[in-house]
């Protein structure tokens, strides 16, 4: 592990620094966190001026305990200044390390730049940023305290989750991070010390991240019970663990409850196969929200059969039953007379305009198999193309059954 810290010039005393129940005697907090966290490395940011007042007194004082090296900063005045000091820690941090900060002597913006570029190794390099920390010197009780402040350093991961959930629906980010603050908070021991403790955090995480995966990939079946699953779990007991363990899932969780709401359904009102078609429909509108055309063309196609096989009180789940809708569907198109003539009394009497539904199942037929075969036919559709039909579908299979009234 590397312990990437920052010297200035001022004058450090002799103090006895403690972390938990250890106490370690140095004039150099820096000296003090590579004990308690044992790192191997330590990469100290550095002025010139800074090096000239403490660089030969630290190194003796390490006595080669660690492996110590200086990298020299500019003061962070002037924007040049920024950039390069960002070159600097991206060079100084290898691929795949773990890295814990020392910011107590850090000046001015440079441990907010600092922060933010390790932040963006943490992604780009799977930098592991194990903890950051804050010494306060006490010079009265001649003992100080270590500060952990790596809650703060999690905010970036609450922000990219939370980005993540608004811009494309998906939760499996935030719901990991809930889990991990319960699952952190039992490993590190504070269950023996604190009295309030998350207990359903983990749940609360695991079942929105359920609810992201249904959607992320098409089960709208699964999807409603795990909405419903969602919406008992939700109340004031959650709410109360989130504003003492998970501040930042505060501002969002009225949003995930809202959005994943809408496709709860009441086992009670599973035999109600219409409001089943309005869940699926809804779903669909959320691909076309998000801007995930692939699923909500591929839903679409099915949702197709799903409504007829309903309206024609079959299995909507049943191979052999959508199979039977599919064959009707597929006489119906082409536009031949005598096929339509023999299902006019079957599946075309639930549409207003035979030729729209026959249309609308050749298009969707259409799109889905250029995107299933991955390009691999000879009719190709530019994905603007089928970005501007998936747009349209919404309004499209409302039109075709306008006695759902689903658009209400």
């Amino acid at each position: 592990m590397i312990l990437l810290s920052f010297i200035g010039t001022g004058k450090y005393e002799l103090t006895s620094y403690t972390w938990q129940d250890q106490k370690y005697e140095t004039e150099y907090v820096i000296d003090a966190i590579a004990h308690f966290f044992k790192v191997k490395e330590i990469k100290v940011f550095t002025t010139k001026e800074a090096t000239k007042a403490h660089g030969e007194q630290l190194k003796n004082k390490i006595n080669d305990k660690f492996e110590l090296s200086y990298i020299e900063i500019p003061s962070g005045t002037k924007e040049e200044d920024l950039w390069e000091l960002f070159d600097k820690v991206v060079e100084s941090v290898p691929e795949n390390s773990e890295i814990i900060f020392d910011i107590t002597h850090a000046f001015r913006s440079i441990p907010v730049i600092v922060l933010l570029a390790s932040a963006f190794l943490q992604k780009a390099r799977n930098v592991n940023i194990k903890g950051v920390y804050y010494g306060q010197y006490n010079k009265e009780k001649n003992e100080s305290p270590i500060f952990d402040l790596t809650p703060a350093i999690k905010l970036l991961d609450w922000l990219t989750a939370t980005d993540t959930f608004i811009n494309t629906g998906s939760s499996q980010k935030l719901g990991q991070l809930l889990a991990d603050i319960q699952i952190d908070f039992f490993k590190s021991g504070k269950a023996k010390k604190e009295e309030i403790k998350p207990n359903k955090l983990r749940n609360f995480g695991s079942a929105i991240a359920t609810i992201s995966e249904n959607i992320e990939f098409i089960r709208p079946v699964e999807l409603l019970e795990s909405a419903q699953k969602l919406k008992r779990m939700s109340g004031k007991e959650i709410r109360e663990e989130v504003g003492i363990f998970a501040k930042p899932f505060e501002l969002i969780i009225d949003k995930i409850e809202q959005d994943y709401a809408q496709f709860a359904i009441e086992k009670s009102a599973e035999s109600d196969y219409q409001l089943i078609i309005k869940k699926h429909y809804l779903l669909i509108k959320w691909y076309v929200e998000k801007g995930l055309g692939t699923q909500a063309i591929l839903l679409s196609r099915e949702w197709l059969v799903t409504t007829l096989a309903i309206l024609e009180n079959t299995n909507y789940l049943d191979k052999d039953d959508r199979k039977n809708i599919e064959n009707q569907l597929n006489a119906i198109s082409g536009n031949n007379p005598e096929r339509i003539k023999l299902y006019e009394q079957e599946i075309s009497k639930h549409v207003n305009d035979i030729k729209q539904l026959d249309d609308t199942w050749s298009q969707l037929g259409r799109n889905r198999n250029n995107i299933a075969h991955c390009q691999m036919n000879a009719e190709q559709f530019s994905s603007k193309i089928l970005h501007q039909y998936a747009q349209k579908l919404p309004q499209t299979l409302a039109d075709l059954f306008p006695q759902l009234d689903l658009i209400s």
